[in-house]
């Protein structure tokens, strides 16, 4: 993709830059969220660990991930030739092509293909069912949103073959759809072991929900009950706590 089709955006931090097509996907909150959220689930993770995320896009989550000190190496999988090329171009605008790899490839055959056991496995899904919605025309963004390459069941089937026992699989998905998540990850043998609700301030309705589960059988039951609740803003507008800390590494000047 030309210089010219591109922008160049501040993220983050004052270091970090990532360019994003002016016309195709652009990142939104729940990438950032997504960051945050994989960040403090797996805290505990070292350089020996290893992570994977699935359709990265232009890298956002993968990138800001490493600027939160998320110690673990990331293969980032992207299936669309034109975002992968955006996003190598992040790594490395980025200086962390020791770090972080793109990989272009379709997850189902990449996974077929692959002998390396994860463990950890992160994904922002398309989140909308391929028959609802308006389909865009443009294909970064069609693909992005809608489960045309496939859908968040998909990808908890298909991560079994290569993540490993007891390891993680986190996904930041609309709430309206928790009932399809639990039940996909259910019937792939995943157990919920963390989930935590987000919307814009306390007057909103929660409109994602970020989850940790595990592969494998697990004895212990997580009631719903125990989920958190997240407000991004302040009923003045301006971020919260939990909402600067998810955009920011710093409070903004």
């Amino acid at each position: 993709m030309l210089e010219n089709e591109l922008t160049l955006n501040k993220i983050y931090n004052k270091s970090t830059e990532l360019y994003q097509s002016k016309n195709g996907y652009r990142f939104n909150s729940d990438s950032m969220i997504l960051s945050w959220f994989v960040n403090r689930i797996c805290s505990a993770f070292g350089p020996e660990n290893t992570a994977l995320e699935i359709g990265a896009g232009s890298g956002i989550v993968s990138i800001v991930l490493k600027r939160r000190g998320f110690l673990p190496k990331i293969d980032c999988i992207e299936i669309q030739e034109s975002l992968c090329g955006i996003l190598e171009k992040n790594i490395e605008r980025n200086s962390l092509s020791g770090e972080i790899s793109a990989v272009h490839a379709d997850f189902a055959d990449f996974a077929k293909a692959k002998r390396k056991k994860y463990d950890l496995v992160f994904v922002n899904p398309p989140y909308f069912a391929k028959e609802s919605g308006h389909l865009s025309a443009d294909s970064e963004k069609a693909l992005a949103k809608h489960e045309v390459a496939g859908s968040l069941a998909d990808f908890f089937e298909i991560s079994k073959n290569i993540l490993r026992k007891g390891g993680k699989f986190i996904v930041i998905f609309p709430a309206s759809r928790l009932q399809f998540a639990l039940f996909s990850a259910a019937k792939s043998g995943y157990t919920l072991k963390n989930i935590a609700f987000f919307r814009e301030n306390s007057s909103t309705r929660p409109a994602t929900f970020a989850a940790s589960f595990v592969l494998g059988t697990e004895t212990a039951f997580f009631s719903l009950s125990d989920a958190e609740i997240f407000e991004l803003r302040s009923e003045n507008g301006e971020y919260s706590e939990v909402g600067t800390e998810i955009m920011y590494e710093n409070q903004p000047e």
